[in-house]
């Protein structure tokens, strides 16, 4: 399998740069081997131990004890008041490590090792070792205040430290970059890849619902349009006092290896929607 391929690579290789990392190098692709041929949250008799280095391949729990954070959740937005993003399109909300049973973890630093960054520290990075993620990031991950990079910095320092697979010895450094910093841009590189291959407004309007100041919309319709297209129905949530302005929607996911590169399998929402039976699309 192509993720089981890129899993072991990068185990190799992050092995060989990291002072962090077990030293049985053989043990711990035999780890990473087993945990990334297993689907997150699918086996709860038998986790993939969270001491073990199979957690660099497999979106587990950070500690003993500690819940699989292995449902994961691509999230977007659509703002209409204030506009937000282009016109035709959703935007950017995160990439969240969710536990099995829909609860989550957050700011996972003390827990992970993982490090936290500063706004500005994230947007100089993505910068400097992936641009063309950067500049897509300023079309389409947008904050509704106006403050882009203090929004990558709380998805980062909120969700990003929980993924077990972007502590820093699971990842191979690359372009230059270290590996903690090549976990972070990483991160992001996924982010804006799992947005991509999910493009709601466009899947929407093949259904005929688009955005109308006059005509409202059936909650069904729009859950059977998204089903048809990614494969499982998604959340959908709606602001306003009436629960009946549609502004957001999270995709499930189960994984196969790490979250950068892994393979991802659709599965229902965990979380009833918010909306009303009849709800209103607005433009932007």
């Amino acid at each position: 399998m192509q993720l089981l391929s890129y899993a072991l690579s990068s185990l190799v290789l992050a092995t060989s740069f990291s002072t962090a990392s077990p030293s049985n190098l053989s043990q711990n692709i035999t780890a990473c081997a087993r945990a990334a041929s297993q689907l997150s949250c699918s086996d709860t008799k038998n986790p993939v131990d969270p001491t073990s280095f199979g957690t660099c391949c497999y979106n587990g729990a950070l500690k003993p004890g500690f819940k699989e954070s292995g449902l994961v959740l691509a999230t977007q937005f659509y703002d209409a008041k204030p506009s937000t993003g282009p016109n035709d399109s959703t935007t950017i909300h995160g990439l969240w490590p969710d536990y099995c049973d829909g609860t989550y973890p957050q700011y996972c630093t003390a827990d992970s090792g993982i490090p936290t960054y500063t706004g500005a520290q994230i947007a100089s990075l993505i910068k400097q070792y992936s641009p063309k993620t950067y500049d897509y990031m300023t079309v389409y991950y947008k904050d509704i205040s106006g403050n882009d990079a203090s929004f990558w910095e709380h998805e980062w320092n909120k969700h990003g430290t929980c993924f077990t697979t972007l502590r820093s010895y699971c990842v191979a450094p690359r372009n230059g970059a270290n590996q903690t910093v090549s976990a972070l841009v990483g991160y992001f590189e996924e982010i804006v890849q799992r947005f991509q291959k999910l493009p709601t407004f466009d899947w929407l309007k093949e259904a005929g619902i688009v955005p109308s100041t006059t005509k409202t919309y059936k909650l069904t319709a729009i859950q059977e349009a998204l089903e048809k297209k990614f494969g499982a129905t998604p959340y959908i949530g709606c602001s306003g006092a009436s629960k009946a302005n549609l502004d957001e929607f999270w995709y499930f996911y189960h994984t196969y290896g790490p979250i950068i590169g892994g393979y991802y399998v659709p599965t229902p929402s965990t979380t009833n929607s918010s909306c009303a039976a009849e709800v209103s699309y607005l433009p932007k």
